[in-house]
């Protein structure tokens, strides 16, 4: 399963579940990214998570 993480920086619960996806890294293939100082602007780094995202299986926001 590929699953993607973006982490926002909006979810107080997000150490707990960035937790449980390391747990799975053995078994499933997980695309992290930092959206929290991202510049808006910065059109190459959102087409790579654009991408990521329309290829995964799962979608987790922190």
């Amino acid at each position: 399963m590929k699953i993607v993480e973006i982490d926002t920086g909006l979810f107080p619960d997000a150490p707990r579940v960035d937790a449980a996806l390391t747990a799975l890294e053995n078994t499933q293939e997980i695309a992290r990214f930092d959206a929290r100082g991202l510049d808006p602007n910065d059109d190459p780094a959102w087409e790579e998570i654009a991408t990521a995202v329309l290829g995964a299986d799962l979608i987790v926001t922190l």
